[in-house]
């Protein structure tokens, strides 16, 4: 069985080293949100689905497999320093 963990989009933030603001703009442009944030609760954000979701983008289109998959390590590495 595979548990889904899910983040807040702090946490997302420090994952992936940018501002929260950074989430918050990554959101608008299609950034998927497992569970949007309401009153008293935080939104829940699933980490492989952001990392497959930023991994897609125009902006990191281009570069190579072998790049993609230092930036992919290098993230997972900081999710696991953050929250094991």
């Amino acid at each position: 069985m595979t548990l889904l963990r899910t983040f807040s989009k702090l946490q997302i933030a420090k994952i992936f080293g940018v501002n929260r603001s950074t989430i918050y703009n990554w959101e608008i442009q299609g950034c998927p949100v497992q569970e949007p944030g309401r009153y008293g609760r935080r939104a829940k954000m699933n980490f492989e689905a952001v990392l497959e979701w930023y991994l897609g983008r125009e902006e990191v289109k281009g570069v190579s497999e072998e790049g993609l998959e230092i930036l992919e390590q290098a993230i997972l590495k900081r999710k696991a320093k953050y929250y094991g």
